[in-house]
């Protein structure tokens, strides 16, 4: 199982910077889903990341096909509302792409118009999306079962959570990024993906 780190867009870039290299030896991936920051200033934090020696490969850029081409990275997660997934393919073939959705029909279509993998949630309650009651776990289950490309997990997944998930990794928002300790944060997780150890927050 793979942990993924998707960030906040509440840092400026250099301390996002930091933050990331700091937590990389616990994570996977990283989806930059830095919103309200022009193409510019995504741009210059993958090349701080780059020339800080981030390993790019664990680099995937937020819905930007473009953007990520231009910087040189290979993976792109795209929205449920984005543009057409042959249509994206076909203009960038050096790129693999994943796809958020929110049901079985979603991931299902999602699958068969080319993605490489799909991100399914929320499935846990999260304060990020406190208004919108959570999925939960048996409609996943169904994804699983149906889909032959990795599917991932996330929303208010906790380490506590890990063994309860079937899923190809977990991705992880404010856990990590809104926690004070956000190298502590991954490394619980990491503890728990990668030897079946959880440490209790609360503790």
């Amino acid at each position: 199982m793979k942990l993924i780190a998707v960030t906040d867009d509440r840092l400026a870039i250099h301390k996002l910077a930091g933050m990331l290299l700091a937590i990389e030896p616990y994570i996977d991936a990283v989806i930059l889903r830095e919103k309200s920051k022009t193409d510019a200033e995504v741009f210059e934090l993958i090349r701080k990341l780059k020339l800080a020696g981030f390993d790019q490969m664990k680099i995937i850029v937020h819905g930007r096909a473009d953007l990520a081409t231009m910087a040189n990275i290979h993976k792109v997660q795209l929205p449920g509302h984005g543009l057409p997934l042959s249509l994206l393919k076909d203009h960038f073939p050096a790129l693999s792409f994943g796809r958020s959705v929110h049901s079985y029909e979603e991931a299902k279509t999602a699958m068969r118009e080319g993605a490489d993998w799909v991100l399914y949630g929320h499935v846990y309650e999260t304060n990020s999306k406190a208004q919108l009651p959570p999925r939960g776990t048996d409609e996943l289950n169904k994804i699983i079962s149906a889909l032959s490309i990795p599917v991932y997990a996330i929303g208010g997944i906790k380490p506590s959570h890990i063994n309860d998930l079937d899923v190809a990794g977990v991705a992880v928002m404010s856990s990590i990024f809104g926690s004070d300790n956000a190298i502590t944060a991954a490394k619980t997780y990491y503890d728990a993906i990668k030897g079946g150890v959880y440490y209790d927050e609360n503790n």
